[in-house]
């Protein structure tokens, strides 16, 4: 990723906290990059070190080359290369940091209002929303696909301007401490919180931990500041706290009669969906009773900046959904595309979405792992099964190291056992499924993103007429 800019080697020493060991002061810097590969003129690159590549690998090539005008550096040994080479060298303790730093003072200078969004589900599809009406009004930054992480965060806030009046920042993570450390780069004027649900267990441990860990979007914020929390998520009293703490002003979404922003009437459709809010009736192309809660959450954010429903309603008129998520697919039979990725949470809202949406059509759940959930997963795949019963599907295909809890957890609930297929490859599903989908059917396909379960999408829907 690389990002324009117009600044110099002294000023990102400065917000760096590093030192220059080699080079000009004043020499100017026209982009910055992570990225090896993309090196733009009078570049910054910022070497980071992952589990499979160390940046500072290419230090010595780019600098030969010339194809770089500056670098930092958290290792020694090659400042003799820049001083020959006239490169600038700025040291500092730790290059990751370093890049969030750079952008924190780069989003003081720029100084927009800043949204920030987290939760379990519904991210960057409510970050697409937020940005699309907020956008039809101001200048409107936000990241591009789903760089919500320490690298993604602080890259796309180097990409303001000084024509940007706001900026939509998803956030996201999977430790403890994450959030805290992106929420003080960002520094949100406003945070919003989708939901808790079952992510990350593998890291977190519990639902529990997993609210306090998205409560760390508030470490950034000044006191006063708003916060947006989903009235109906687990774990709601934990926000509460934290907000409290925070002093920050607290405002609810969701569907109950509780929520300080709710619609007066929502409707569920096959490729989208409608809410009634203060008398209007918003139409946008999603699906599933998720996206309902998404579309309230960017409705409450939107009021917050005093656009009213009938603005909120032309913005949103033309939204087209992120590739994956929830797509509606017709071959006769209909496939909902929902392979992006999985978790208890949202995978409960699809088969109830399918079951309310679809509840004359034979319905086919196509469920694969769901991971990062530790020593949760048998539990939370057993818990699932039992609600492919629930929301009244007709058949059970299951492929994975789970399969058979999902399986188990069906026949407990009272699923025909007879009604359920468990396979040893996607291809096998997938031949199963060519052989048994007809007209009259609704395929529900869903599976961690590991699990790519957009194979069987291709299989089923490529198929011949």
């Amino acid at each position: 990723m690389i990002v324009d800019c117009a600044t110099t080697v002294g000023r990102i020493a400065e917000a760096a906290g590093g030192r220059i060991t080699s080079g000009d002061p004043a020499a100017e810097i026209g982009t910055i990059t992570t990225d090896s590969r993309e090196i733009g003129a009078k570049g910054l690159f910022i070497p980071l070190v992952g589990e499979r590549y160390d940046g500072h690998d290419f230090i010595r090539p780019l600098s030969e080359s010339r194809s770089i005008r500056s670098y930092l550096t958290m290792k020694p040994g090659f400042t003799d290369t820049a001083a020959r080479l006239g490169i600038a060298e700025i040291l500092c303790d730790d290059t990751l940091r370093a890049l969030g730093s750079i952008a924190a003072r780069h989003r003081d200078e720029i100084d927009p209002t800043v949204v920030g969004i987290t939760g379990t589900n519904g991210k960057t599809t409510t970050k697409e929303l937020v940005y699309a009406i907020l956008g039809s009004k101001w200048n409107c930054l936000k990241n591009e696909k789903n760089y919500n992480n320490e690298i993604g965060v602080p890259m796309t806030l180097l990409g303001l301007s000084a024509g940007h009046r706001m900026a939509v920042i998803e956030m996201g993570m999977n430790h403890p401490g994450e959030l805290d450390r992106l929420s003080k780069i960002a520094k949100p004027d406003l945070a919003l919180i989708t939901n808790v649900g079952e992510g990350h267990l593998e890291f977190l441990g519990s639902v529990e931990n997993v609210a306090s860990a998205k409560s760390e979007i508030m470490h950034g914020m000044k006191p006063g500041s708003m916060l947006i929390i989903n009235r109906d998520m687990a774990f709601l009293d934990i926000v509460m706290e934290r907000a409290r703490k925070s002093d920050l002003v607290v405002k609810s979404f969701g569907l109950s009669e509780k929520a300080d922003v709710r619609p007066d009437s929502y409707r569920l459709y096959r490729d989208s969906l409608s809410v009634t809010f203060r008398g209007t009736e918003i139409a946008v192309s999603l699906y599933g009773v998720h996206n309902v809660y998404n579309v309230m959450a960017a409705i409450a954010v939107a009021t917050e900046y005093g656009m009213d429903p009938a603005a909120i309603a032309t913005a949103l008129s033309g939204f087209v959904n992120v590739d994956g998520r929830s797509q509606i697919i017709d071959r006769g039979f209909i496939v909902i595309n929902d392979s992006y990725n999985s978790n208890p949470l949202s995978l409960r809202y699809a088969l109830r979405s399918t079951g309310e949406i679809f509840p004359e059509r034979r319905k086919i759940a196509v469920l694969s792992d769901m991971k990062e959930l530790g020593g949760t997963a048998e539990r939370y795949h057993a818990e699932c099964g039992r609600a492919v019963h629930e929301n009244k599907f007709d058949m059970l295909l299951v492929w994975g190291d789970m399969a058979n809890h999902y399986a188990e957890g069906a026949r407990r609930a009272g699923f025909d056992n007879d009604r359920i297929r468990q396979f040893e490859t996607k291809d096998e599903m997938s031949r199963y499924l060519n052989t048994v989908a007809d007209e009259n059917d609704v395929i529900l396909i869903k599976g961690s993103r590991s699990m790519k379960m957009e194979d069987v999408v291709r299989a089923l829907t490529g198929r011949e007429e």
